[in-house]
C-alpha cells in the first residue's frame, strides 16, 4: 500500500510539471491542482506507518523496517522509534519460533543447491561411462522426461540420482514416483516442489 501512495506522489509531481509546460498529453488528465501534494504526503506517511506495524512475513520485511527506521524521513512519520523497535523485536521472535517459514531467497537457494547436486551426479555417471557431452546435455536441463530416460538407459538408481543416497546403479528398473514414495515426507515435499518448478520452466 505504501508503494502505491509513493507512486501517486511521483505521478502528481510529474503531472504538475508536465501540465505547467504543456508536455505531451498531460492536458488530457484532470488538473494536478485538484489534488494537493501535502494531502498525498500525509496519506503516504500513514501507509508507511501501517506497514511498519504490520507483522513481518520474512526477514526481508524486517530488513525493510530497519532501513526505514534509520532513514531520514522516519522523523516525519506518525510513529515513535521505540514502538517500531518493539515491533521488529516481536517479528524476530516470531520468525525464530517458526523456522519452517522460509523466505523466497532461502527457498530459491535450496532449490538451486538441489539442482546443482543432481547435475554433478549426472556428470559423474557420464564420466564413469564415457557418455559424450551431447548425450547428457538434455539431461542437465533436469526435465522429468530426460531424467527418466537417462536413468532407464544406464540403470541408474533414481534415489541416488535425486538425493545421492543408496546404490548408484540398479538391476531392477523402478518408476520415479515409486522411489520418491519410499523417502521421508520432508524429502518428498522438497522433490515434488523442485519437479514442479522444473516442469513450469519447461512450459514457459
Amino acid at each position: 500500500m505504501s508503494e502505491y501512495w509513493r507512486a501517486r506522489l511521483d505521478w502528481h509531481a510529474a503531472l504538475s510539471i508536465s501540465q505547467q509546460y504543456g508536455i505531451a498529453d498531460s492536458a488530457s488528465f484532470p488538473s494536478a491542482e485538484n489534488e494537493t501534494r501535502f494531502g498525498l504526503v500525509d496519506t503516504w506517511r500513514e501507509a508507511v506507518a501501517k506497514q511498519l506495524l504490520t507483522p513481518a512475513p520474512d526477514l526481508g520485511a524486517v530488513t525493510w523496517k530497519r532501513a526505514k527506521l534509520k532513514s531520514s524521513d522516519f522523523s516525519h512519520l506518525p510513529l515513535e522509534a521505540p514502538r517500531i523497535e518493539h515491533a521488529i523485536a516481536d517479528d524476530l521472535a516470531f520468525l525464530a519460533a517458526h523456522p519452517t517459514r522460509r523466505s523466497n531467497s532461502e527457498a530459491m537457494a535450496r532449490s538451486r543447491e538441489f539442482k546443482d547436486a543432481m547435475r554433478r551426479r549426472i556428470k559423474d555417471i557420464a564420466a564413469s561411462r564415457d557418455i559424450p557431452d551431447d548425450e547428457i546435455r538434455p539431461v542437465l536441463s533436469l526435465k522429468h522426461r530426460h531424467i527418466g530416460e537417462f536413468a532407464t538407459k544406464y540403470s541408474v538408481n533414481l534415489g541416488w540420482l535425486l538425493e545421492g543416497k543408496g546404490r548408484i546403479f540398479k538391476k531392477d528398473q523402478q518408476d520415479l514416483a515409486a522411489v520418491v514414495a519410499t523417502m521421508p515426507e520432508a524429502d518428498q515435499q522438497a522433490i515434488r516442489a523442485t519437479v514442479s518448478e522444473i516442469l513450469q520452466e519447461r512450459d514457459q
